[in-house]
């Protein structure tokens, strides 16, 4: 029986095989730790040729092929190596772990892309081609985002330094940002591929997105400043504490004493508010005489207010008690005025999912179940901004939530000393700098070992300090409250871009459908048939 790679193709089996490996090292370098980010215009090009002329089954292998091997790369050896050391796994269930994060992030949606890359081939316009490509690619990293919390890694991070090529994500998130990068491949791919009439038109259709992604890039950021206007100026406090400590209280006082000293040297600045990163007291943050006595004697009884991160925790009404993941604000006399508590938790490391299920033998040595926060708590002194604690800054529409309840500014905490000094500390960054575009908001960053900085409303990274040392910095940031089209619409060209998708596919399966299928393999009647018939 003939295999599902033996239809007629440009290219042969193997190397069909080849190119869709090739497809995933060009996904994979784009990101830290390697950070290639040209790679991400011409990426998925090698699948798009590799998939040509195959069926379904084989655009699958070909997709899951790619999508294995680019998270092999950026993400599989923080991950392997945070769940061996923060979850205390064996190598083995690290490596196992790992190569499940693979298959969510990267080797499911890839391998669905594969499958509509097949479809897609049918229709006769080169230009329904290459944007029927990209519509199907906005809409699997939408489902990987929705379905699956995981809008780690999307296309778009990869130019998260390059603050010309992302403006766009004001009007439609990063997910328009990966449309565009997606399109520029899929022409580059068809240039390749396609009969020879079409791919100029091909390589034109790219040229054009890209030449408008950077035309309005250039145009947003002469008129989008990062500084002028109402200004706030920002101590963001590194402690570099142990990552060990967040969970043990006999540690407590010499972690609160880490962030106490390294803030006192920020005092002769004046800063009208000082952040300390998630986690920076692993005791119960109010009521809490020591840490109040500690606030008032750092900060004076006339300084700045505090944001700080710790655990809160409230009656749940049935006799339990329910624990936060939750960033307060403290007043200079250490009087809490007001909480957030965090909404998004994070998987086996706030609650373990799979530790409920029975026959699974793995232990996590991470804390216990946290429940999720309901609220976008806006804090108001010394004016309004908004918390996002840790991963919840890759996730946008809780960034939407904090602007249209009229947060001027964002604030992220986060812990991320897990991470050791792996890529996952710069692909979290890339991720928090799409934050600041879609709200226009700056973005204020501290984290307990980096990377502290801060993003301005253009996405300009204009302040970032290094890794793993015990410093503050005081920043002067603006404060913003203009609405943009994503604010007030949110994803909305993903989900048009999901519903574009849906259409090409349905085209390409009524040109494909069965009685095209059997048009094609009905062979024609000879002449000399013909006239025997008649």
């Amino acid at each position: 029986m003939p295999s599902s790679l033996d239809r007629a193709h440009p290219f042969s089996a193997p190397s069909a095989v080849a190119l869709a490996a090739l497809a995933g090292a060009l996904h994979g370098a784009c990101f830290a730790p390697l950070a290639v980010w040209p790679l991400g215009f011409v990426a998925l090009a090698p699948l798009v040729a590799a998939t040509r002329g195959r069926r379904a089954a084989a655009g699958l292998g070909l997709g899951w092929v790619a999508g294995t091997i680019a998270p092999a790369i950026a993400v599989v050896p923080w991950v392997a190596a945070a769940t061996h050391d923060y979850f205390t796994q064996g190598s083995l269930g690290a490596v196992l772990f790992a190569f499940a994060v693979t298959q969510v992030m990267g080797a499911l949606p890839a391998a669905a892309f594969g499958v509509a890359l097949t479809r897609l081939a049918v229709l006769p316009s080169v230009s329904v081609r290459v944007l029927g490509a990209a519509a199907c690619w906005t809409a699997l990293e939408l489902a990987r985002a929705r379905l699956f919390g995981a809008p780690w890694d999307l296309l778009a991070h990869a130019l998260y330094a390059h603050p010309l090529w992302i403006q766009p994500a004001e009007l439609g998130g990063a997910f328009l940002v990966s449309f565009v990068l997606a399109a520029a491949a899929a022409a580059a791919g068809e240039a390749v591929v396609a009969p020879r009439a079409e791919r100029l038109r091909a390589l034109a259709l790219g040229a054009a997105l890209l030449a408008l992604d950077a035309g309005y890039g250039a145009f947003r950021l002469h008129a989008v400043p990062d500084d002028g206007g109402a200004m706030m100026r920002v101590a963001l406090v590194q402690g570099n504490a142990p990552n060990a400590w967040r969970l043990d209280v006999a540690r407590a006082e010499d972690a609160l004493h880490i962030f106490v000293e390294t803030t006192r040297r920020t005092a002769p600045l004046r800063p009208d508010l000082v952040v300390w990163p998630e986690n920076a007291v692993s005791f119960l943050l109010a009521p809490n005489p020591q840490l109040g006595r500690a606030v008032t004697e750092v900060l004076g009884a006339d300084g700045p207010p505090l944001v700080v991160g710790g655990p809160r925790y409230a009656p749940a009404g049935d006799g339990r008690v329910q624990f936060f993941n939750s960033a307060y604000l403290l007043s200079p006399g250490g009087d809490p005025l007001a909480f957030y508590d965090k909404r998004r938790l994070v998987p086996f490391a706030e609650y373990a999912p799979i530790a409920r299920l029975p026959g699974l033998g793995w232990r996590f040595d991470a804390p216990g179940e946290y429940t999720p926060g309901i609220v976008p708590t806006v804090f108001t002194r010394p004016d309004r901004f908004g918390v996002l604690i840790c991963f919840e800054a890759i996730y946008p529409e809780l960034a939407r939530d904090l602007v249209r309840a009229g947060a001027r500014l964002l604030v992220n905490v986060s812990n991320d000393a897990w991470f050791g000094s792996s890529a996952g500390l710069e692909q979290h960054f890339a991720a928090t700098v799409f934050r600041a575009v879609e709200t226009r908001r700056a973005v204020a960053r501290a984290t307990n070992t980096g990377i502290t900085g801060v993003v301005g409303p253009s996405g300009r990274i204009v302040a970032r300090f290094p890794t793993h040392v015990r410093d503050a910095w005081v920043v002067s940031v603006p404060l913003r409250d203009e609405m943009t089209p994503y604010d007030r619409w949110g994803d909305g060209f993903a989900q048009l871009a999901s519903g574009a998708a849906m259409l090409a596919l349905v085209a390409a399966r009524g040109k494909s459908g069965p009685s095209a299928q059997r048009r094609a393999r009905s062979p024609r009647p000879s002449p000399s048939a013909a006239r025997e018939f008649a």
